[in-house]
């Protein structure tokens, strides 16, 4: 279990966090709906449901998870690796969200 951002810990760090958060929220707003990324789909819809300040925490705690995958695994950041998922390799069914590129 890797936890929660909580006020324990690094302050420093979890500021970095939010704000490389902030950032990702930005991007994910003004790219073109065609162009998105998964992770920038992903954001959009949790927008819609989810309130600011818990909508940062989330998107810096799914960073952090990332962050903590490539140290542990000893990997670099691979923005092609969620095409190797196998959630993406079933095919799509009635409630799928579609991405620009993929069949």
């Amino acid at each position: 279990h890797l936890g929660t951002i909580s006020c324990r810990g690094d302050a420093y760090l979890r500021t970095l966090l939010i704000q490389g958060a902030r950032s990702s929220l930005q991007r994910a707003k003004v790219t073109a709906q065609d162009r998105a990324t998964p992770e920038q789909i992903w954001i959009r819809q949790l927008a819609c449901r989810m309130p600011f300040g818990k909508l940062l925490v989330a998107i810096a705690n799914k960073h952090a998870r990332q962050l903590w995958a490539m140290l542990a695994h000893e990997e670099t950041y691979d923005a092609e690796a969620w095409l190797k998922h196998p959630m993406v390799q079933r095919p799509a069914g009635k409630h799928a969200v579609r991405i620009a590129g993929m069949a």
